[in-house]
């Protein structure tokens, strides 16, 4: 499967949310994604990323899976209050962040 583009506005929001070294590699992520509602699903990832490569992996995966799921997290959703988006945001966060310190589990 050949990699899709990224757009020169995801470009551009990436070169402001990564570090600079990090930026050739979050495009090659994003560029990964070729499901439907490409350009909002990348940006999408960009913001819930936070800047960080590990979260941007896991998001990635998601949309893969179930994008309506990241548009929902990763834009503004009009069914919840911005507080309550927010709060959502940085759960999924800090689970996504909890799980990549765990230790990997022993088969019992």
């Amino acid at each position: 499967m050949a990699a899709m583009t990224v757009s020169a506005p995801t470009r551009q929001l990436c070169g402001s949310t990564f570090a600079d070294d990090d930026v050739p590699e979050a495009l090659a992520v994003l560029a990964l994604y070729d499901g439907p509602e490409r350009e909002r699903v990348h940006r999408a990832l960009v913001r819930l990323s936070g800047g960080r490569l590990d979260r941007l992996r896991d998001w990635l995966e998601e949309a893969k899976r179930r994008p309506e799921t990241v548009l929902w997290f990763g834009e503004e959703p009009t069914d919840v209050s911005p507080e309550t988006h927010a709060f959502g945001v940085e759960w999924i966060n800090a689970f996504i962040d909890k799980h990549l310190d765990a230790p990997p589990q022993q088969p019992a």
